[in-house]
């Protein structure tokens, strides 16, 4: 465990990390290694288990940086609930969360809003491996960002509206938008909902 401070002061989510209660902790990192672990996607037979929708947003051949709409309307839809976000660095070693080494564990809890994308995106934990995972505390999201390319999101069914629409119909646009290794990579993303 990495007991020195690790945690800079510049890091936009300084304030939000060390804010679980030992239950939370040992729910997130359940969650984290089910439904993340070490790939860089959301296993799609996991989502249909969960009655989760599989969606996508993504940046169009790098000509901009996805902005991430999808976020900004998570956001909007859930506002009015109890929950927070909890962020998470991404992990590339099967069975080994990177969080679980540093003390406070590198989790931020924050409310859900659409400024702590920005925050996560230039914060400690997206330098960790250039992606985090996001997870809704009452489970009617979880997101996996790779920060500038795509964010994938598995979204309880209970949320989609027509809004949402676009990004469940994405998947049918990355190989036109998306370059091969990228394009390789959500292969093992998508299945047919």
């Amino acid at each position: 465990m990495k007991t020195e401070p690790w945690i800079e002061d510049n890091d936009p989510l300084k304030p939000y990390y060390g804010k679980l209660s030992n239950k939370q902790y040992t729910d997130i990192s359940n969650i984290f290694t089910l439904w993340i672990n070490h790939k860089n996607y959301i296993d799609p037979s996991i989502i249909s288990k969960n009655k989760k929708l599989n969606l996508l947003d993504f940046s169009n051949r790098y000509k901009e940086k996805c902005n991430q709409a999808l976020y900004e309307l998570l956001c909007e839809s859930l506002k009015q609930t109890d929950g927070y976000l909890y962020w998470l660095p991404m992990n590339n070693v099967k069975s080994e969360n990177i969080f679980a080494a540093y003390s406070p564990a590198m989790i931020a809890k924050t409310p859900i809003e659409a400024k702590y994308l920005d925050y996560a995106s230039r914060s400690f934990l997206q330098m960790q491996n250039g992606g985090y995972a996001i997870v809704e505390s009452n489970l009617n999201f979880i997101a996996l960002v790779i920060d500038g390319y795509y964010m994938q999101v598995a979204l309880h069914s209970n949320f989609m509206n027509e809004k949402f629409q676009e990004y469940l119909d994405s998947w049918n646009e990355i190989e036109k938008n998306l370059d091969e290794i990228t394009v390789q990579c959500l292969s093992h993303a998508h299945s047919i909902q």
